[in-house]
């Protein structure tokens, strides 16, 4: 909250259970969601001291491979290093939001 940005990533063997435990269900939510929500909510407690900026990218990394699950582009994506943001994915995707549902809008579209 004091101005970073933050990854989560999840690795493991096929069958391990990364998407459920990123994901979870409704019922149950995973990492995605509960960190979602603790965001929001503390965003919220803040709001009259600071102003936020909330962007959302959503990448995979498979056998050393970076594709944006938030394009249909089918190109891999490289690591390079921005004298401004530090070492970043050239080209992402990152797309202003405000919300959760939002957010989570994005998720299910990347999971597509």
């Amino acid at each position: 909250m004091q101005g970073y940005n933050a990854s989560v990533f999840a690795y493991g063997s096929t069958g391990a259970g990364k998407t459920y435990t990123m994901l979870g269900t409704e019922e149950n939510p995973g990492i995605m969601m509960n960190s979602i929500d603790e965001l929001f909510v503390t965003i919220e407690n803040y709001t009259a001291e600071r102003d936020y900026k909330i962007k959302i990218s959503y990448v995979e990394v498979y056998n050393e491979n970076i594709k944006d699950l938030l394009t249909d582009r089918s190109d891999y994506l490289e690591l390079r290093e921005d004298n401004l943001k530090g070492i970043c994915v050239a080209g992402v995707t990152e797309i202003m939001t405000t919300n959760v549902d939002e957010i989570m809008r994005y998720i299910r579209q990347g999971n597509r």
